[in-house]
């Protein structure tokens, strides 16, 4: 190829007419070396003007406040804050921002201190905006996004404060922030429906396995995310926010179930009885899944349930259980696997019948004859939250009348409440590990899985003669126990408000970190990071008040759950 210019004349007029000169050749000739001299002057200008950076001795168009004044406006390391809004206002050092990027930070700076000075955490918020402005220095649209949109900055800088996750969630994906700025994010609570519709998209034709794993888990972290600001911004309450954790989840997992068995089909065909009935599947959620009180980073707890003997009808038959285990392994991988775009949620089929000991799915009638001969307590009451979360509707009418048969019908064993104290008292030593410097919201001493045991001792002791009581949410357990007369009214309004509280904790403490934790280190930073997006006065304030109250439950749980 040849990209050099003719310098005879005649040949160059002829190459000016090629390009739509319609003149005579030397004419042609002049007129395309004068456009030619207009066109790559403009180039070189928009070139220089890029990668141009300002002059060494050349101070920001913006001064950055002093020590002191950041110092009496709320942050607690003025001199990193400072570093960190020199950081902001020059770009890192090697990777200047383009001119418009710095005129866009110039113009939002103003702003972002106001935003910074109203943060209950500026020193968090303004570290994590920082490691976002890094990232989308050279994609100068988002930074004149934030210039032009004041109130998004705002909110952006409140989204900050609340810790790595979400600043994550956005440098991975920076065109989230243009969802963020629309009015829809802040419309009516969104269902599994709409969801749903959200997530065809990973539906659409030609594209292969790896390209729907990297569009699902991009597309969950967009709804993720929008449903976390949602909350931050007061917009819904922690309650709300994990009924909407839940309904994408159960969203995600129909998508995911439809590409397994698509799958699973494809190499085997599809299952069918003698009668030549498709054998159906349901997946039953359990625990925080079943019970619609999903938060960031949990896992899903399922498992799946088929409608009786059978075999395929493809090219290679084989066993019904073998096509729905496979079926099963295949929906572990659309939804767990760590792929480039991250992950869409863990799978744990660790409280699916018969464990380590069996395939990964379980026909109806071996669901009933597990529980019944070979459960252990600790399994029956695992049921108390189970839900039918996808599959066949009709399938998991069924299976709930089995499991409501297996927890509250005449036949029932029943409920072992030295057996639950027992293995309360283990997870607690186990799993929670608490010392003096070390709490653990879920399994620590009158933490959440206080709160679930004597919810669930409750259930299982009474759910026989008040139907109302057998939910698979706890608020709602709660109120309906409350309304039967099996807990004293004031002791139910207490015990959902200390749920309420701890699910708070939980959340603050999981969007603080990028992996899910509920421990809590006392001597460490989250105490007063908690406090401040709590509202508490102070780190010693709020730790007061979280022993208060998990002593009160616990105080509650040893007079529901151990025996007279």
């Amino acid at each position: 190829q040849i990209h050099t210019l003719p310098e005879e004349p005649r040949a160059l007029g002829l190459l000016a007419r090629r390009m739509g000169i319609a003149r005579p050749p030397d004419a042609a000739a002049r007129e395309f070396l004068a456009r030619h001299r207009r066109i790559t002057t403009l180039v070189h200008r928009a070139f220089r003007d890029f990668f141009a950076t300002p002059p060494a001795a050349a101070a920001p168009p913006v001064r950055i406040p002093t020590y002191t004044a950041l110092k009496a406006t709320g942050f607690t390391d003025p001199d990193r804050a400072r570093q960190n809004l020199r950081l902001v206002l020059e770009g890192r050092p090697l990777i200047p921002y383009p001119a418009a990027a710095g005129r866009a930070i110039a113009r939002l700076f103003p702003v972002l201190l106001d935003a910074l000075w109203q943060s209950p955490d500026p020193d968090e918020a303004l570290a994590q905006l920082e490691r976002f402005v890094a990232a989308a220095g050279p994609r100068t649209a988002y930074l004149e996004l934030l210039a032009d949109r004041p109130d998004l900055l705002t909110n952006l800088v409140r989204l900050c404060a609340r810790g790595e996750l979400l600043t994550e969630l956005l440098m991975a994906q920076p065109e989230l922030l243009n969802g963020l700025a629309s009015p829809e994010t802040f419309a009516a609570h969104r269902s599994k429906r709409e969801f749903r519709a959200d997530l065809a998209a990973v539906l659409a034709p030609r594209l292969d396995p790896s390209e729907r794993k990297d569009r699902l888990r991009r597309l969950k972290q967009a709804e993720e995310l929008a449903i976390i600001w949602r909350m931050l911004l007061g917009v819904t309450d922690a309650e709300r926010f994990s009924r909407e954790m839940t309904a994408l989840a159960e969203a995600a997992l129909a998508v995911a179930w439809t590409l397994a068995l698509e799958e699973t089909v494809e190499h085997f065909g599809v299952p069918r009885d003698p009668a030549g009935r498709l054998v159906p599947a349901a997946i039953i959620g359990l625990g925080k899944f079943g019970g619609r009180e999903l938060t960031t980073g949990s896992d899903l707890d399922l498992f799946v349930i088929y409608g009786g003997a059978g075999v395929t009808d493809g090219a290679e038959t084989v066993e019904a259980h073998v096509f729905y285990d496979r079926a099963v392994e295949s929906l572990t991988g659309w939804l767990g696997d760590i792929t480039a775009a991250g992950i869409v949620f863990p799978v744990d089929l660790r409280l699916r019948p018969g464990s380590k000991g069996s395939g990964f799915a379980s026909s109806d009638e071996a669901l009933e004859r597990y529980y019944r001969e070979w459960a252990d307590p600790w399994e029956r009451q695992t049921l108390t939250r189970a839900r039918l979360v996808g599959g066949d509707p009709a399938l998991g009418r069924s299976v709930r009348r089995r499991i409501r048969g297996l927890l509250y019908g005449p036949d029932a064993t029943p409920p072992d409440l030295k057996e639950m104290r027992m293995l309360r008292d283990r997870m607690e030593r186990e799993l929670g590990k608490e010392t003096p410097g070390r709490l653990h919201v879920k399994f620590g001493r009158g933490g959440l899985v206080d709160v679930e045991f004597t919810t669930q001792a409750l259930q299982l002791r009474h759910g026989a003669r008040h139907p109302a009581i057998r939910r698979a949410s706890t608020l709602p357990a709660i109120r309906a126990m409350a309304a039967a007369g099996l807990l004293p009214a004031a002791d139910a309004r207490t015990l959902a408000e200390q749920y309420r509280f701890l699910r708070r904790v939980s959340l603050g403490l999981r969007l603080f970190g990028t992996r899910p934790s509920d421990t809590l280190e006392v001597a460490g930073p989250n105490p007063a990071r908690l406090a401040k997006a709590l509202d508490y006065p102070s780190r010693k304030d709020f730790l007061e008040d979280y022993r208060r109250r998990t002593t009160w439950v616990r105080a509650l749980h040893d007079r529901v759950v151990i025996p007279v």
